[in-house]
């Protein structure tokens, strides 16, 4: 692995943006290029001393700005979801399943807790409970046994994977979206020319019927030297 890799590896993977950056992967790349190793409050102590480890830098105290992140789980109130598909756009890991004016629910194993999808909602039916013990902690301070060290890699393997698996779908529609536009475009453009083509046809054949007819009006006579 690169740096850049070594560095995301080390990261908890809820991509909750916290850090100021649209990600842990960009994350990553900012501390490779020398960013503080203290903006990641889910990776909080372990994951800033394992950075320094790594990058041979100083260690620091956790960026108290960048708020906290507990382990937790959103909640829909699905009573009160308008279907409003803003918290499905809005997750980063695609752990909320649901469709258009149909109750959306979260799944629990896949959630990060990054809290991302409860400022999107237009009737505020989401909540952050603590995560159910049968959940395995993305966050760090929480394994400590090589089984629990492992679960979590695991899991943030996986939320890693979940991650760019939706940029990689996001980035196809954005791609099919324009290549829908340009072809819309295309044929507005060729619509628009062809009925300029069709009337000089029309004039050219006009000019021609009328000119065969001035030839037959004239007569074999027309014809004799």
């Amino acid at each position: 692995m690169n740096l850049i890799q070594r560095i995301d590896a080390l990261l908890p993977q809820t991509q909750c943006g916290k850090c100021g950056h649209n990600g842990c992967r960009p994350y990553a790349e900012g501390l490779a290029a020398g960013e503080a190793i203290n903006k990641c409050p889910p990776g909080g102590s372990e994951t800033i001393a394992a950075l320094a480890a790594l990058l041979e830098v100083p260690l620091l105290a956790p960026d108290p700005q960048r708020g906290s992140a507990p382990p937790q789980v959103a909640y829909i109130r699905e009573a009160e979801c308008i279907g409003c598909t803003k918290c499905i756009q809005a997750c980063p890991v695609d752990a909320i399943i649901g469709a258009a004016k149909l109750m959306h629910t979260v799944i629990a194993n896949e959630c990060t807790g990054c809290d991302l999808c409860l400022s999107p909602c237009p009737v505020d039916c989401i909540d952050m409970r603590p995560l159910p013990a049968a959940v395995v902690p993305i966050v760090s301070g929480l394994a400590h046994t090589p089984e629990q060290l492992q679960a979590r890699r695991q899991r943030r393997d996986k939320a890693r994977q979940r991650h760019e698996q939706r940029s990689a779908r996001l980035q196809r529609d954005v791609a099919r979206r324009e290549a829908q536009r340009l072809a819309r475009a295309a044929e507005a453009a060729k619509g628009a020319a062809d009925p300029i083509k069709a009337a000089l046809e029309r004039i050219k054949a006009q000019q021609t019927a009328a000119a065969n007819a001035a030839h037959t009006a004239a007569g074999p006579e027309h014809d004799k030297p």
